[in-house]
């Protein structure tokens, strides 16, 4: 029997709808208002599954898409379109179900659908509707087989081209208070989806739909609602709804994530209401993405309601986006917290939380307030240095990224700033040169599209350049990184531009490729040793490279075998080890030492650095000499237990524990 035949749908056979979480590379979470979709058809005895095939290898997925279209045999098969990064992988599919069968009808929709809804219906053959907005009315009608006409928010091919009616449905309050969006049944495979979710942040906690805010940047913003889903106010659920689907979502996993909030003391008010369940209490642990600073009363209530684990922390991400005050204000078209008031709130969420949790500061590049090369180098400067001053000020458990905006759909940013933005070419083009790094010599960690005009080629490629170089230092050199904004100050910048342009003139091809983090730490030495100014701020600079050269030279061996070999009279390996002026790698009380002592009258601490396989340790020369010296010359095992006995340095199983390591590392031989 062919494919084709088995797959064939009877006209008087009870509708079911097969929603596709469509693959990317970016995206693997379903869209959090799909669930809902499902309970809501549910209710009203129509039957909706959702498939997602973002979870399964790219070999494994048109087998998975076969196996489910025959056995589920749907009627209808909704893709989600909701964002842009899936936009190749919608096409993927819908052309792998055309092959498969002629009988599903096939329904798009989301955020990106919705905005290019006509587009669909003219470029993507495989598309016979697109449901412009929320979907809960429409797809119940689609699948009751109502006239389409009469069908509010859906886009249809007709004799004249393409069907546009009204998006006139807005699911409201009482509704979507009404169904569960956190009923895993409605997904094939669930068991996967909440193992990659506790992988990550956790299961998304569905609040509301629709925003307050203005973003420039974002296509889930006021403004980028109107244009993709005609919706003008956001709707919100009901705290005793949400409060249901938390009492369900135990039942899969105790691992949730929030990131809406458009307004603070609704969320408190649900977290008050959490109190109350004794279910509840210390149930979860929350991610929480902020949009706004914290305050003492929430901290208080996710103290008391939440779970902290040293281990495995949860995470508070906000996301300031642009370091300039007056910036973040024009970007997000509202007033928002300076980044000095963002500080103390760092300190106020430690305090509070007993450094508990975590949190991901997340900035972008590039943007309108940005236009000009000179900005953006401030930009740059000031970002990084932040980076700096969050860890000398103790705050280790907070990142600082520095990412590529990248422009969504809808967004004020695409409407402005894209040539043909309502072309669904544009977004496809853009992604296929994006990802094969068509346009841009450099990777880019976005879907990014936008760069201001005034900047040329040479700018952004300056700008690229030099970020690159600092998040080099600070990955795989984060003592030297540290050290140079102590010593350096913001000169730092100057320098790595000097680095930067030399190496540009002398390398040919891509330099993003070939520049190596060894070859970076060779020109700082150079340019550091040959200027005066420089030396006399950081003297040491030779010594503290010649410890990064290392550790870069020792990170590219750790694929070296673990032996298992002991011998009970071994030798030491000189090659592992190296001695240095001071404890570099003790950066904390390093850097209070800088501070207090001042680079150029340091006193020296001769510090020996021992590479193992998987880590690096130092000891004062002097403990050295106490203890692991004595393998230079030859000595038993047992003889070194008893003499490190004897001397009462460490106790004994701390040195059979290390000796252990270093037999493993072929330190020890």
């Amino acid at each position: 029997m062919t494919e084709e035949r088995l797959l064939s749908q009877k006209m008087d056979m009870p509708p079911r709808l097969l929603i596709i979480n469509c693959p990317s590379v970016y995206f693997t979470h379903i869209p959090m208002g799909t669930f809902g979709l499902c309970d809501y058809l549910h209710h009203r005895k129509r039957q909706a599954r959702i498939l997602n095939l973002a979870l399964y290898k790219e070999a494994e997925m048109e087998e998975v898409l076969g196996h489910h279209l025959q056995d589920f045999r749907p009627t209808h098969i909704g893709l989600v379109f909701h964002w842009q990064e899936t936009a190749e992988g919608v096409c993927w599919v819908g052309e792998r179900i055309r092959a498969m069968t002629h009988k599903a009808k096939i329904v798009c929709g989301g955020f990106t659908g919705s905005y290019f809804a006509e587009e669909l219906i003219r470029k993507w053959p495989f598309v016979d509707y697109v449901v412009k907005g929320d979907p809960e009315r429409p797809l119940e009608l689609l699948l009751s087989h109502a006239d389409v006409r009469d069908i509010p928010n859906l886009i249809y091919r007709n004799k004249r081209g393409v069907g546009v009616n009204e998006a006139s449905y807005f699911i409201d309050k009482a509704t979507i208070s009404s169904i569960s969006f956190s009923d895993l049944r409605y997904l094939f495979d669930y068991q996967l989806y909440t193992t990659f979710l506790e992988r990550k942040l956790g299961f998304p906690l569905f609040i509301g739909r629709g925003c307050t805010y203005g973003c420039r940047y974002c296509g889930g913003s006021r403004e980028a609602f109107k244009l993709h889903s005609g919706r003008t106010k956001p709707v919100t659920r009901s705290i005793a709804a949400i409060v249901s689907d938390l009492k369900q979502l135990r039942e899969y996993t105790k691992k949730i994530y929030i990131c809406y909030e458009i307004d603070r003391s609704y969320i408190k008010a649900l977290f008050g209401a959490m109190k109350g369940e004794e279910d509840l209490v210390k149930t979860f642990q929350l991610n929480y993405g902020a949009w706004q600073l914290f305050d003492a009363e929430f901290l208080d209530l996710y103290k008391e309601l939440f779970v902290l684990n040293r281990q495995d922390r949860p995470l508070f991400e906000m996301s300031p986006e642009v370091f300039d005050d007056e910036s973040r204000q024009k970007v997000k078209h509202q007033k928002t917290y300076s980044i000095e008031d963002l500080k103390n709130n760092l300190d106020l969420v430690n305090k509070r939380l007993d450094h508990g949790v975590k949190t991901y500061l997340f900035f972008s590049r590039y943007h309108e307030t940005t236009p000009k090369n000179v900005a953006l180098r401030e930009e740059i400067v000031n970002i990084f240095r932040l980076k700096h001053d969050l860890f000398v000020g103790g705050l280790t458990n907070v990142r600082v990224y520095y990412d590529h905006l990248s422009t969504d759909v809808g967004s004020g940013y695409w409407e402005s700033h894209v040539e043909n933005p309502r072309d669904i070419d544009t977004l496809i083009s853009w992604t296929r040169r994006l990802r094969g790094q068509e346009h841009y010599s450099f990777s880019v960690d976005n879907l990014c599209i936008y760069t201001p005009k005034a900047l040329s080629e040479a700018d952004v490629f300056r700008c690229e350049m030099l970020v690159g170089m600092l998040k080099s230092l600070e990955e795989e050199s984060h003592e030297l990184f540290h050290i140079l904004f102590a010593c350096l100050g913001e000169d730092v910048i100057g320098l790595l531009e000097k680095v930067a342009a030399k190496m540009s003139t002398a390398r040919a091809g891509n330099l993003f490729r070939s520049l190596g983090h060894c070859a970076l730490l060779h020109e700082l030495k150079e340019k550091l040793t040959q200027d005066d100014s420089l030396l006399s701020r950081i003297p040491f600079i030779e010594d503290l490279i010649t410890l990064q050269t290392q550790k870069a030279l020792f990170r590219d061996k750790s694929q070296r075998i673990r032996s298992s070999y002991q011998t009970s009279r071994p030798r030491l390996n000189r090659a592992f080890l190296s001695v240095h002026e001071h404890d570099y790698l003790n950066l904390s009380c390093f850097l209070k030492r800088l501070a207090i002592e001042g680079s150029g009258d340091l006193t020296p601490e001769k510090t020996v650095t021992i590479f193992l396989l998987d880590d690096i340790i130092s000891m004062p020369y002097e403990t050295y000499c106490m203890t692991l010296k004595s393998f230079e010359t030859g000595i038993s095992l047992d003889q070194y237990y008893a003499l490190m006995d004897q001397r009462g340095v460490f106790d004994l199983s701390y040195h059979r524990s290390l000796v252990e390591k270093m037999f493993r590392s072929d330190v020890l031989y």
